[in-house]
Parts: C-alpha cells; sequence; structure tokens
C-alpha cells in the first residue's frame, strides 16, 4: 500500500467514524438511544449472511465486497444501522471524483421486519449527508434505484431531482445538502 494511501485510508476513517457520532447524535428524538450507527464491519457481514439465505431479499448484492470497496476508494462511506444486536440496514457509497457531491451506490434493509424498518432509509440518508458534509460536497446522489416505485419513494423525501443515463453514465437521483 502507497503511504498516501495509507494516508487517505487512516484520514477518512476518523471523518467516517466522526460523520456516524454527528448522524447518531442528530437522529430523531424516537430513535435516540436505540440505533447504533457503525461501518460495514465483520459483525454486520456475520448478520448479513443471515440475509443471504432469506427470499423475501429484494437485491442480492454480496456486501462481503464492501471491504474491497472501501480499500479502492479510500474517500468511500459505510454504515450499518443497528437495534441492539439486529442488523437494520447496510449502506455503501463514495464520493464522486471530484469530490463536490457523495454517492449513495447501494443500500439494503433487513429482509426481514424491524422495529424501525420504515426510518431506515432516512437514518442513512442522514448520515451520507453528515458524511458528504465533513468532506465539503454540496450534493448527494441516490445512484442507480432499480424501478419507478423506488424512485418515487426516495423522491418523497425531499428535493431530489431525477437525471437520466447520458453518454454511458448511470440515472441518479441528486439534490443538494
Amino acid at each position: 500500500m502507497l503511504a498516501t494511501h495509507k494516508q487517505a485510508t487512516t484520514k477518512y476513517d476518523d471523518t467516517r467514524k466522526n460523520a456516524r457520532s454527528i448522524a447518531e447524535q442528530s437522529l430523531p428524538q424516537h430513535l435516540k438511544g436505540k440505533l447504533k450507527l457503525k461501518g460495514v464491519d465483520r459483525s454486520a457481514l456475520a448478520a448479513f449472511s443471515i440475509w443471504q439465505k432469506m427470499p423475501e431479499r429484494k437485491v442480492d448484492w454480496d456486501w462481503n465486497f464492501a471491504h474491497r470497496y472501501c480499500f479502492r476508494y479510500p474517500k468511500a462511506f459505510d454504515l450499518s444501522v443497528w437495534h441492539g444486536n439486529s442488523l437494520c440496514s447496510l449502506t455503501l457509497g463514495r464520493p464522486t471524483f471530484r469530490g463536490t457531491e457523495m454517492r449513495l451506490d447501494f443500500i439494503e434493509k433487513t429482509p426481514i421486519n424491524c422495529l424501525f424498518n420504515g426510518d431506515m432509509f432516512r437514518v442513512s440518508l442522514l448520515a451520507y449527508e453528515t458524511y458528504g458534509e465533513l468532506i465539503g460536497a454540496t450534493k448527494i446522489r441516490i445512484m442507480e434505484p432499480t424501478n419507478n416505485k423506488l424512485i418515487n419513494y426516495y423522491m418523497s423525501h425531499g428535493n431530489f431531482s431525477y437525471v437520466g443515463p447520458k453518454q454511458g453514465n448511470p440515472h441518479y437521483l441528486v439534490r443538494s445538502l
């Protein structure tokens, strides 16, 4: 590993932890003290392994790639949301190459019922917005929502605009931070 890569990894590890802590403290009152925001670590991947066997899953992402993703993109942001010992959601993204926008690339909530299922997107969005602000991004993107129902759901969470695919680039939703 190059020294500059290691420096970036160390610097952004601290920024990720700080963003998760700030977001956790900024949770709505009904969630404060009930949810924990962490990275996608070994315990998150162990809990995820249970999800893999569930037919209720809406996507088929293998979250074991999260470590490689974060190694490749040292500024990436990984998030696991916990209620007690129950994993509620996983999220992964990174800044755009210019660093002006924060990409939310992957998001998945538990396929089984969780007490706070309806809050998982808002919690992830809060954490991503916090990280984006800490690194100087001015916008947030939700990359490649899979269908119109999901696009409408995300757009219902405030001022997102749809940007269609062009010149080989994928479609996404975007809004200012």
